[in-house]
């Protein structure tokens, strides 16, 4: 299976767990201010990721460090119009009422055929978030799939 692929099985699964964890009679929060604001957090590679998300609820920058196979550095995503989206994909569906409500995003930097980087995002109650970020084929670096982070809104 391609690196690529893996990523996005990766990301698939992600939000499958979130949405069946969430399901779990959480009320609905309101979807006008889940995920508007600045926010920052750490990866599991112990490096921080930031972005900020307007408050038409589209993410406008994302800023995410990485630590991988000797690899280190920090990757800046601007003027970005990446939406949040409502209707988090349950698997098995349908989704319960609350999880329908939460929003979530989807970045891929590049090509998919090219070294890229994919963040996937889950808005979560109580101002967090939390989702995987994936580095694929970084030169003299290899791949870091999966990587899980949390963030909360400053």
């Amino acid at each position: 299976m391609s690196t690529e692929r893996k990523a996005a099985v990766w990301g698939a699964a992600f939000a499958a767990l979130l949405a069946s964890a969430c399901g779990s009679g959480a009320t609905s929060p309101s979807a006008s201010s889940m995920s508007a604001g600045q926010w920052s957090g750490t990866t599991a590679q112990g490096a921080s990721i930031e972005f900020t998300v307007s408050s038409d609820e589209i993410v406008k920058t994302i800023t995410v460090g990485y630590n991988f196979n000797g690899c280190v550095g920090t990757q800046t995503f601007k003027d970005l119009s990446v939406p949040t989206a409502l209707d988090v994909v349950c698997i098995p569906g349908p989704c319960s009422g609350p999880v329908s409500n939460y929003r979530a995003f989807s970045y891929l930097s590049g090509s998919p055929l090219r070294p890229n980087t994919s963040i996937n995002g889950l808005f979560l109650p109580s101002a967090r978030a939390q989702g995987l970020v994936s580095f694929s084929d970084f030169p003299g670096c290899g791949t870091a799939a999966g990587v899980q982070w949390t963030a909360t809104r400053r």
